[in-house]
């Protein structure tokens, strides 16, 4: 058994845990299919053998050079390498816990919905704080390739005298010329996205069909991109107990970047990838488990769900930031 989850499962409860495979796979169906979060599409979690090392990159120097191809006799081939970086990624056990009180699950039918939803909830906790922790990184320009923060006539919402589209082309410019490479993909905050979807520039290109509003495929075509996705993510701001101050948890930006949805490996040209560790009895990336409270006096069940990981932007001038967009 591996040593860190071996010592994590004497740590959480002085009794037994039960590793739950259904509750994991409602984890794992929830994990994968909430469409507010953009997070774990935008940066693809592949899976590494070790909880850290150094992660691999292109060489920019030698990346999309013409190859010698032409090998004579008994001489090796001519070698297009990757590069390994001087940083390292170190995952790290993102894990949320939910509380149920053994009088409600006295009900075997009651006490299924309420792991089963418990488990949700917890799931959506640790996709929020994922999308937090990405937003903070991907949001600032001092991270990424390059980028521009708008103000008075270029923001978006002054449909007089703004150019979105001249904007996002900035961007296509920056990266092809950094990397040779297009971008496929671009995120909007909720809101930008409803100021571009009524913006007189893009209704002009499309005023004979779209009846009022810019479609989602009509955006993908005019800032040519493949995906377009809306980071429509919220996250409480207020202290515990205090009013409520909900904010958009990507503030008002758009980001061009390239991504590659198929990753697999580190070697991937790609802008971010997660690196994904299980250990050894940790079937699933979303291993949901049950455990009674140390204190029998509470008589409280938890329920709880997490996962081994840490996020890197593995190639930032395959991005582009704009800022402050309305």
């Amino acid at each position: 058994m591996n040593s860190t989850w071996k010592t994590y499962q004497a740590t959480i409860s002085g009794r037994d845990i039960h590793p739950d495979a259904p509750l994991a796979q409602v984890a794992i169906r929830a994990f994968q299919s909430t469409e507010d979060f953009v997070a774990p599409r935008l940066f693809p979690a592949v899976t590494v053998e070790h909880e850290t090392d150094q992660y691999y990159i292109l060489d920019p120097n030698s990346w999309l050079l013409v190859p010698r191809d032409l090998r004579a006799r008994k001489t090796s081939p001519n070698r297009i390498e990757w590069r390994v970086t001087s940083d390292s990624y170190a995952v790290k056990h993102r894990v949320v816990a939910g509380e149920l009180a053994k009088e409600d699950l006295a009900n075997a039918d009651a006490a299924i919905r309420l792991r089963e939803n418990t488990t949700k909830n917890v799931t959506e906790g640790l996709l929020r704080a994922l999308e937090d922790r990405i937003a903070l990184q991907v949001t600032s320009i001092t991270n990424v390739g390059s980028g521009v923060t708008l103000s008075g006539a270029d923001l978006w919402s002054d449909y007089v005298n703004s150019d979105p589209v001249a904007a996002v082309n900035t961007g296509h410019a920056f990266i092809e010329g950094k990397t040779g490479l297009h971008a496929n993909t671009l995120v909007l905050d909720k809101d930008t996205y409803r100021v571009l979807r009524r913006h007189p520039v893009l209704l002009d290109m499309f005023k004979y069909v779209s009846g009022g509003v810019v479609k989602d495929d009509e955006l993908k075509q005019v800032f040519e991109v493949s995906n377009l996705w809306v980071a429509r993510g919220i996250k409480n701001m207020a202290l515990e107990g205090a009013t409520a101050s909900i904010v958009n948890i990507w503030g008002n930006c758009a980001l061009l970047a390239k991504v590659d949805p198929g990753a697999v490996g580190m070697e991937t040209v790609t802008f971010g990838l997660a690196f994904r560790w299980q250990p050894e009895d940790f079937p699933a990336p979303m291993q949901a488990v049950r455990y009674d409270d140390p204190d029998p006096g509470r008589r409280v069940e938890i329920v709880e769900a997490g996962y081994f990981q840490d996020e890197k932007i593995v190639a930032r001038d395959l991005s582009y930031l704009i800022k402050t967009t309305i």
